[in-house]
């Protein structure tokens, strides 16, 4: 199977936006998990740029799996909800 950094980014987007809106979420309740959901989303916001960067080319595919991976160990608590769309992303990156 070949993926493309578009689809691996769009599955990004989908923990991305999982994550925003948690983080909307921590923000208006002023939770202390707050400042680790903003680190989580603007990770994600990050990574996605780099996948759908044109120049300079992104990364392999695969050079993504470690910090998605560690990204996915730290969905904790509130953020267990961002877990299974990390894993996702995970397993698509794997199988390139």
């Amino acid at each position: 199977m070949i993926v493309t950094h578009q689809e691996l980014a769009a599955a990004v987007r989908k923990a991305r936006d999982e994550a925003k809106s948690i983080l909307n979420q921590l923000q208006t309740q002023r939770h202390p998990d707050t400042t680790r959901s903003s680190s989580l989303y603007l990770a994600l916001v990050t990574m996605q740029k780099r996948l759908l960067a044109s120049d300079p080319p992104p990364p392999p595919i695969t050079s993504f799996v470690a910090e998605l991976e560690q990204l996915a160990r730290d969905c904790e608590g509130k953020l267990a909800a961002i877990k299974p769309l990390l894993e996702d992303a995970v397993r698509l990156a794997r199988s390139q």
